[in-house]
C-alpha cells in the first residue's frame, strides 16, 4: 500500500491537531488507522494483533506530532513509526518467548556472544535474582533498570519514556550497575 498523498484540507487538519485540537487527531486516527493496519498486519501477519498494534502507533503519533513539519510526508512520517512499532514488537515478542521457553533460574539475560563489560556482572547471576535485587535501588533507578534490562529498551527510547536527558539515564544505569555488584560481590 502506498503512503496516502494528503490534501490541504489534511494539512489543516494536522496543524489544528497539533495544536491541541482532540476532535482533529480524532478524524486523523479515523482516516489513518487502515493504512497503519495493513503496515502493522505486513509485518505480523495477523489482522485483529495489526489492529490493536496500531492504536499504540498513535499514542506515538499523538506524542511526536508537534515535531512533524514535512507536510507533504505525512504518509512517509506514518509509515517510518508504524514500521518501527513493528519491529519493536516483533523483538518483544520473540524475547517474551525466548523466556518463557527456558526456566527462570537458570535463564540467563546474556548469551556469551553478546557480552559486554558492562553486561557480565548481570550475566552472572539468574534473571530471577538480578530482577529481585532491583528492588533495593530507588523507584526511579528501577524504573530505568527495568525498561533498559527487561523491556529492552535503548537508552534514547527510555529517554524518550522517562522525560530525561541521556546524560542522566545513563549515570543511573552505571550508578545501578555498580550498587547491584557491589551486592552480588557479598
Amino acid at each position: 500500500m502506498d503512503n496516502p498523498r494528503i490534501t490541504e484540507k489534511e494539512i489543516g487538519i494536522i496543524k489544528r491537531a497539533q495544536a491541541g485540537d482532540e476532535s482533529a487527531f480524532n478524524w486523523i486516527y479515523k482516516r489513518y488507522k487502515g493504512f497503519v493496519t495493513h503496515v502493522l498486519n505486513h509485518y505480523l501477519n495477523d489482522y485483529d494483533e495489526a489492529k490493536d498494534i496500531a492504536n499504540v502507533v498513535f499514542l506515538k503519533v499523538h506524542k511526536k506530532l508537534s515535531t512533524f513539519v514535512e507536510y507533504d510526508s505525512f504518509g512517509g512520517w506514518l509509515r517510518i513509526i508504524t514500521n518501527r512499532v513493528a519491529i519493536d514488537y516483533i523483538r518483544k515478542q520473540k524475547q517474551f518467548r525466548r523466556m518463557k521457553s527456558l526456566d527462570s533460574e537458570d535463564y540467563r539475560l546474556w548469551s556469551k556472544d553478546q557480552l559486554t563489560p558492562d553486561a557480565d556482572l548481570v550475566n552472572r547471576q539468574t534473571y530471577g535474582e538480578v530482577i529481585e535485587n532491583f528492588k533495593m535501588l530507588p523507584k526511579k533507578h528501577q524504573e530505568i533498570m527495568r525498561l533498559f534490562y527487561v523491556e529492552n529498551l535503548t537508552v534514547p527510547q527510555i529517554v524518550d519514556a522517562m522525560n530525561m536527558s541521556k546524560g542522566t539515564v545513563k549515570s543511573i544505569l552505571s550508578r545501578s550497575r555498580k550498587k547491584l555488584k557491589q551486592t552480588f560481590s557479598k
